[in-house]
């Protein structure tokens, strides 16, 4: 997928950027990428995210490292009224050496080409992090004590529970298509908006192709036909309005745009692995 390449402003005074974004009207869900590895740490804000090929909600607490020019985006949800803020760390790939004391800490920015998300666990481990998180903060950047927080921060994320988030088969370097930049921003733009009918006819006019042009486009770019993908983005925000809402099930179905309770229940299962119930019970008893 073509993306807008970002280039970041790093400098040959410090080995990496530290910065933390305070938006009140959300992440705009720019969908870019730049050479420079990314971490994330979303402090306030809900909303979906796509990495690679992987969409998912979000929400406070997500920590997702991108690798290097891999495509991603975090787009605040419309029905979101509060600060969307974030602690974001960029830095090359080459800048960690290959030490032995630093081989956990390679193999993380190695298996980061496909998107990394961190299980944080309880509060303590959220604590400590959040802890190096502020230290980088008021440190000087350049200075060798900045150097050693963010060293310290990328050792103790190494032995963290992970998990991929874009596919074994995706590679960001393929031939990439503009178009469908423009076609990934509309999902996003429909899926939290009203759901109808003429969102593939008007996918179809974005990419100026005709319907069965536009669906070979589209399968051979994601590796899913339109109608999975625009599934999947409706379940991701139906997984966290279950989490986050007290609305019923059916209610929830129908705000994100499936046509009767069965419809969504099997979507939902075939996607996530669970019924929508059981996926409501198991995070509000963790």
């Amino acid at each position: 997928m073509r993306a807008t390449f970002e280039a970041l402003p790093l400098d040959q005074q410090t080995s990496f950027r530290f910065s933390e974004i305070d938006q009140g009207q959300g992440f705009d869900g720019h969908w870019h990428y730049h050479p420079e590895l990314e971490l994330k740490w979303v402090l306030d804000g809900v909303g979906q995210r796509m990495v690679g090929d992987h969409m998912q909600s979000f929400g406070p607490s997500d920590l997702v490292l991108v690798g290097s020019n891999l495509s991603h985006c975090w787009r605040t949800a419309p029905d979101y009224s509060g600060r969307s803020r974030a602690f974001l760390v960029q830095f090359p790939q080459d800048l960690v050496s290959q030490g032995p004391e630093l081989a956990g800490i390679q193999k993380m920015l190695d298996d980061s080409q496909r998107g990394l998300s961190f299980h944080l666990g309880g509060n303590s481990v959220q604590d400590r992090l959040s802890k190096k998180f502020k230290q980088l903060e008021i440190a000087e950047l350049g200075s060798w004590e900045s150097y050693s927080i963010w060293l310290s921060l990328l050792g103790e994320l190494s032995e963290m529970p992970r998990e991929y988030l874009a596919s074994a088969g995706y590679n960001p370097k393929e031939p990439e298509d503009e178009r469908l930049a423009r076609v990934i921003d509309f999902i996003f733009e429909s899926v939290e908006g009203s759901v109808d009918t003429t969102v593939f006819p008007a996918a179809c006019n974005i990419a100026s192709m005709t319907p069965s042009a536009f669906s070979r486009f589209f399968k051979r770019h994601t590796g899913r036909t339109f109608s999975r993908f625009f599934n999947e983005a409706k379940v991701a925000r139906a997984s966290r309005l279950l989490v986050e809402s007290a609305e019923t099930v059916l209610s929830i179905s129908l705000e994100c745009g499936f046509g009767s309770l069965s419809h969504f229940n099997r979507t939902f299962e075939e996607i996530k692995g669970s019924s929508p119930g059981r996926w409501r019970k198991k995070f509000r008893d963790s």
